[in-house]
Parts: structure tokens; C-alpha cells; sequence
């Protein structure tokens, strides 16, 4: 009892071994060619068959889930970088994680403080380049790390940095040198989910407006269209395949905190939901979900020939969009 027999392990290295190659939520690998570049086509649709069973005993080893978290701790940017003054912030979550971020105060008089909200990937640094600009316009800017990320402590599971995020806007909350009631969030990719999830669960005052940017609608849906992509990328399409692979997410990956189950419930200020419709990694139809589902007040704006996070940084999008942001947010602090 207790010693895992010497072919189970072997089995367990294997699985975990074919997973990688089969699916990345946010940067898992895709499917290797020549293991599946069979010129039968019942091998290629046993191999594809066997690596998605594979998949599903992973279930019991918790791995779908921590792949919609690619943190890391490698500097990429700083406030330094665009002249701009910033306070490092230290602030604690529920249980007692230390989470790290920047509080940038607005350049001149201050319209309002926007929380940001960062993606999967690397770390606040990462994501500097998406929100530098908005000083300028007139906004003081929190931006954070979740648990594991950057400079925070801890390693990243859902619940626990659902809670980092209630932390987060409460901290912002208690601050004594900014308006407390002209708070807006702009959210990207997994950080629209993570909004979303705490805005609606939480009675937080003060929030005028919320922006989010490539979130998609749920968890399972997401780990489901990657799948579906990766396979039908390098093998081709593979009769029935959404229904060999619905199996797979719905047990291998939790939906708790999705946004598409809670984003009714958010408070009766102004949404903006923003997406490229060619979005490679977030698909268009998660977008159009939420927004199906979200109340009033709520617009819509779909951008035509951009990937994923393309639009505040694209030399061909940036200027435009961001100033139809910072009127988003300005015109919503005046309404409510």
C-alpha cells in the first residue's frame, strides 16, 4: 500500500508526456507531427483517440487547470521605461499571500483610478506596454500580480487568486489620496475573467465602468476550442471531434469563476467588451456570449484583422482605440 507499481508511474510520465503535446491553454505545446503523421487514418485516429483518454486520467492529477497560469518572475518593462513616477504597492490576500503592484498616479489632476487586470502570462512587467498611456489621459493606475506571478507570493490556483482580486480592489478602495468613487477596471484575456468573477460576487462601491478586452466565456469552453484548434492544426479534421473532446474539459477542467455564469450580476454601470474577431486565442463567439448575457448598460466593439491583446499595442489600432477608451471611461464617470 502507498508504492505506486513501476508501470504506473511509466503510465503517469507517458500521459503527462502526450497532454503537453496535445493541448496548451496558454502556451501548452501543440501536437507533435510525427507522432501523429500516420498515413492510415484509423492509426492517426487512434493515436488522437488515445492521447485524448490519456488526457482524461489527468483529471486525477489536477493538470488542466494550473495551465491557464503561465507566471513567471522575468522583468520585462518598468515604469522607468516611459518616465513615469510609481509607488511599489505590498498588500496582503484573505489568506495571508503578500501580492506585489504599482499604483501610478495620473499626470496632472486625476479623472479617476483605473484597476488593471493582466492576462495568463508572465507577470505585471509583461503588461505595461498595454497600459502605460493612460496616465497621461488623466487616470492614477493599480496594477498587480496574482499569487505566483512577479514578485507575489504563493503558487496560482483559482480560488486563490479569485481572492487576490477582491484584495486588490479593496486595497484601492482604502486608499485615502484618490476619489473612491470614480474607480474603473480594464481587464484583459484571463484578467476579464478574474474581474468579472469578483466584481459580481462583491459589493464593491465606487466602480464606475469596467472594459474588458479578449476574455473568453468560460474556462471549459476555452480549454475545449484550444484542443479543437491544436488537433485540427496538425493532423486535420477528425470526424467527431468536438464530441471526443467535450469529455475531456468538461471533467478535466473546472468552470468555478467563469465569467459567463456571473456576468449578470454585475452592477449597473457602463460594460465594454472588446474583441478581434480573428482572434486565434480567445475566439470571437466567446465574446458574443458574454454580451449575450451581460445586462444593460453594455456596447460592443469588434475589430476586424487583429489577434489576441493586439488592439492597444498595434501600431494600426492603438491611437485610435485608445482614445475611444479614455472617453469610455470619462463619460461613464460622469453619467454614474
Amino acid at each position: 500500500m502507498g508504492i505506486v507499481p513501476e508501470l504506473t508511474k511509466r503510465h503517469i510520465s507517458l500521459i503527462r508526456h502526450d497532454l503537453e503535446l496535445i493541448i496548451r491553454p496558454y502556451g501548452m505545446k501543440f501536437v507533435d507531427r510525427r507522432y501523429l503523421s500516420q498515413r492510415n487514418p484509423l492509426n492517426r485516429l487512434r493515436n488522437v483517440l488515445s492521447i485524448l483518454s490519456a488526457t482524461v486520467l489527468l483529471l486525477f492529477f489536477g493538470c488542466l487547470d494550473q495551465k491557464f497560469y503561465q507566471a513567471n518572475h522575468i522583468i520585462y518593462e518598468a515604469p522607468d521605461n516611459y518616465n513615469l513616477q510609481y509607488e511599489e504597492v505590498l498588500f496582503s490576500s484573505k489568506d495571508g499571500t503578500k501580492l506585489y503592484g504599482w499604483f501610478i498616479p495620473a499626470i496632472g489632476d486625476a479623472i479617476g483610478t483605473i484597476i488593471y487586470f493582466h492576462g495568463n502570462y508572465g507577470n505585471l512587467t509583461y503588461y505595461l506596454k498595454q497600459i502605460y498611456w493612460l496616465p497621461s489621459h488623466g487616470f492614477n493606475l493599480f496594477t498587480f500580480d496574482y499569487r505566483g506571478y512577479g514578485r507575489s507570493g504563493g503558487i496560482p490556483d483559482r480560488v486563490g487568486i479569485y481572492e487576490d482580486c477582491v484584495a486588490a480592489i479593496e486595497y484601492i478602495i482604502s486608499r485615502h489620496d484618490i476619489d473612491n468613487g470614480k474607480i474603473f477596471v480594464f481587464a484583459q484575456s484571463l484578467g476579464g475573467a478574474n474581474a468579472v468573477a469578483t466584481i459580481a460576487n462583491n459589493d464593491f462601491p465606487g466602480i464606475r465602468a469596467i472594459a474588458l478586452e479578449g476574455t473568453f466565456c468560460s474556462y471549459r469552453t476555452e480549454a475545449r476550442d484550444v484542443m479543437i484548434s491544436s488537433v485540427r492544426k496538425n493532423i486535420g479534421q477528425i470526424p467527431c471531434l468536438s464530441m471526443q473532446i467535450w469529455p475531456v474539459s468538461f471533467f478535466a477542467v473546472s468552470d468555478c469563476y467563469s465569467p459567463e455564469e456571473v456576468i449578470d450580476q454585475l452592477p449597473p454601470v457602463p460594460l465594454l467588451l472588446i474583441h478581434c474577431a480573428s482572434d486565434s486565442i480567445v475566439p470571437y463567439h466567446h465574446c458574443e456570449r458574454l454580451y449575450k448575457q451581460a445586462k444593460e448598460p453594455k456596447q460592443m466593439w469588434t475589430i476586424k484583422e487583429c489577434n489576441h491583446l493586439d488592439v492597444f499595442t498595434h501600431k494600426q489600432y492603438d491611437h485610435k482605440y485608445r482614445q475611444k477608451l479614455v472617453d469610455f471611461f470619462k463619460n461613464s464617470g460622469k453619467e454614474y
